[in-house]
């Protein structure tokens, strides 16, 4: 006996679906081949195997373009075909005419017809929900009144972000664009003999651009709206000016093209996508030897999508099971009982089963998941895989009735739905796997000159704030498990400094915090005094210098004691100078040895959101300038408390 399974459109139908489901997206042909939205190329280029053909008109009829008291009118037409042979890799081809009737063009009349243009991309997926890459296209353009034939170049950086991974509230895709485009057009006639709006007709460009586009759509139920930008900057231009048609000198920047279009796919047929857009010149302007956007453009089109493996009826051999026939002992009738009683048989059996088919997506970016195993719970049957890149699956056919489904995937929690199946159909399921969350262990040790301590340690900030306390036993090597965030840790125990450190936790990873801590000093050096930590000894720096000098080191050690116990949020440290020599320099030494302070508490521990440093000079002085005491103590360092 031969079994087939059936496989599901791989671009199917969005009626009906959910706001948020997956299947929405609708990878789909551009206008000159390739995955994208309109004019935009995208990064993520859908399933391996998918041929796309497209075909896309345009019309626009306006006056006063590219001239004034000119009238205009331009109908134009691109077929493409694109193929992802590999994961990675997406191949296409065009084909563009275009016909154009001004009146102040000679002929009025003006035909564009042959240009071609051959593409490849590759892209890959660099991080959850983001993929990049970049495309190369070739372009022929044909010559006008002879066989000429003019080539053009365009390597093009994509990108494609999908915002589903920050919340599933955010059915939006982002797409950006950054190339070069260069056109042998300029080539192909003579440069004298050709007006603006003959130009225009022809698709005369003289100039490499670089080009610019983003883009933004919504993949939603029926619907895809989209946003798109594009910028063509004109490269190479002599003195930056061009001329415009009425003999005025123009900038480069003022004519550079700029258009704005505004669409919407259509997915509600499976496999085939229908696009409107509108496109709308942001430019007015217009130089010579540059093709201008005109003020709106009209584009409908229809993309559709085949495997080539999908064979006849839509269906794919999945899996083929071929069981050897079980010899048993037949009564003896004619063959046309034995035919029909087979028949009965089978058509009963079908009849009586069903099957599952649905997608497996990650829960929290809404991505379809690959290499899911999805078993049937007290059957004997095997379990099947989803498919690469869409993370679809299709079970063998079952019992009708109820039916339990496990779903399995490393790094996931386990999934178990129930479902009731009616006999001779298909039921349609989107099954959501939820990340399994490991927390970060912490790896902490507490000692003072190698010896352990007994200490307090606060975990400040993260999703779950935390204070544990460790014997001296425990305080050597201990490990704790905390959520994944940014913590700011603060060390206390009695008869040494405290310290405070800030540490970023990633799930699953295992970091090592260890604190050394110095002992308390016999004199205190630091003290707080309302609204400011006075020092009772000088913070000394190198002659002239902004280097700090190590013997300072213990006396900012009580600073951040101080901060840590007394609950100190922020502090501004200023530096000041005597009036002896160069005002400036004195102000710009001040400013750099209070950054140097701010930077050495920075390194010991202290969270940089908690400093401000800043320098007066000579301008506050404590004490009169005229003795070397006085100018001793004007050469300070303050610590003002901001915040407590």
């Amino acid at each position: 006996m031969t079994g087939e399974q059936n496989y599901e459109a791989h671009s199917p139908s969005t009626l009906g679906n959910s706001w948020m489901d997956a299947r929405n997206l609708r990878h789909a042909s551009t206008s000159t081949g390739g995955v994208g939205l309109l004019r935009l190329g995208g990064a993520d280029l859908g399933r391996k195997g998918v041929l796309r053909f497209s075909a896309t008109g345009e019309f626009f009829s306006t006056p006063d373009f590219p001239v004034q008291g000119a009238a205009n009118t331009r109908t134009g037409g691109t077929f493409a075909v694109g193929y992802v042979p590999l994961d990675f890799l997406d191949v296409s081809l065009s084909y563009t005419a275009s016909t154009n009737t001004n009146t102040r063009s000679s002929p009025t009349l003006i035909q564009a017809l042959g240009d071609v243009t051959l593409g490849a991309r590759a892209s890959k997926q660099w991080l959850p929900g983001l993929w990049a890459g970049a495309d190369v296209r070739v372009m022929t353009f044909s010559g006008v009144g002879s066989n000429q034939i003019a080539f053009g170049f365009s390597p093009r950086a994509v990108v494609t972000y999908d915002a589903r991974t920050l919340s599933q509230l955010l059915p939006l895709r982002l797409h950006a664009n950054l190339g070069l485009l260069m056109d042998g057009t300029g080539s192909l006639v003579d440069a004298d003999r050709l007006n603006a709006a003959e130009e225009y007709a022809l698709g005369i460009n003289r100039y490499s651009r670089l080009s610019v586009g983003l883009g933004l759509e919504a993949p939603l139920p029926v619907v895809t709206p989209f946003l798109e930008y594009g910028l063509a900057s004109p490269l190479g231009v002599p003195g930056g000016q061009l001329v415009a048609p009425d003999g005025s000198l123009v900038s480069a920047a003022s004519v550079a093209p700029q258009t704005l279009g505004l669409g919407v796919k259509l997915t509600a047929v499976q496999n085939l996508t229908f696009t409107a857009a509108a496109e709308f010149g942001l430019t007015r302007l217009v130089g010579r030897g540059v093709q201008p956007a005109p003020p709106f453009n009209l584009v409908l089109g229809a993309a559709f999508n085949v495997d080539p493996a999908l064979q006849g009826g839509g269906t794919r051999v999945v899996e083929r099971v071929v069981r050897e026939p079980v010899p048993v002992e037949r009564t003896p009738t004619t063959n046309t009982n034995t035919t029909t009683n087979n028949t009965t048989q089978t058509q009963v059996a079908q009849a009586a089963t069903a099957q599952v088919s649905g997608v497996v997506v990650d829960a929290k970016t809404r991505q379809p998941l690959s290499g899911v195993f999805v078993a049937m719970v007290d059957s004997t049957l095997p379990p099947v895989a989803t498919a690469p890149g869409d993370g679809r699956f299709l079970t063998y056919s079952l019992p009708s009735g109820p039916v339990k489904l496990s779903v399995r995937k490393e790094g996931y929690l386990p999934l178990e739905k129930e479902l009731v199946l009616e006999a001779g159909k298909t039921a349609n399921v989107e099954l959501e796997l939820v990340a399994e969350v490991k927390p970060a262990t912490l790896a902490l040790a507490v000692t003072s000159k190698r010896k352990p301590v007994s200490a307090t340690l606060a975990f400040l900030g993260g999703p779950t704030p935390k204070q544990v306390t460790y014997s001296q036993a425990d305080a050597a090597s201990h490990r704790l498990q905390l959520p994944s965030g940014r913590y700011v840790v603060e060390v206390t125990a009695p008869g040494f400094l405290a310290q405070t450190r800030a540490v970023q936790v990633a799930d699953g990873t295992s970091p090592d915090l260890a604190f050394d801590l110095e002992p308390e000093p016999r004199q205190w050096q630091v003290k707080r005094e309302n609204d400011k930590l006075d020092l009772l000894q000088q913070v000394r720096f190198a002659e002239g210098k902004a280097v700090l000098l190590p013997d300072s080191y213990p006396l900012l050690a009580q600073v951040v004691d101080l901060m840590v116990r007394t609950g100190i949020q922020r502090i501004r440290i200023e530096g000041h100078t005597d009036n002896q020599g160069d005002k400036a320099a004195n102000l710009n030494l001040s400013k750099e040895r209070a950054r140097a302070v701010a930077d050495y508490l920075i390194k010991v521990g202290l969270d940089p959101a908690r400093l401000e440093s800043e320098g007066f000079g000579d301008s506050r002085p404590v004490a009169p300038n005229l003795t070397p005491k006085g100018r001793e103590l004007n050469r300070r360092m303050d610590f003002v408390i901001l915040d407590r």
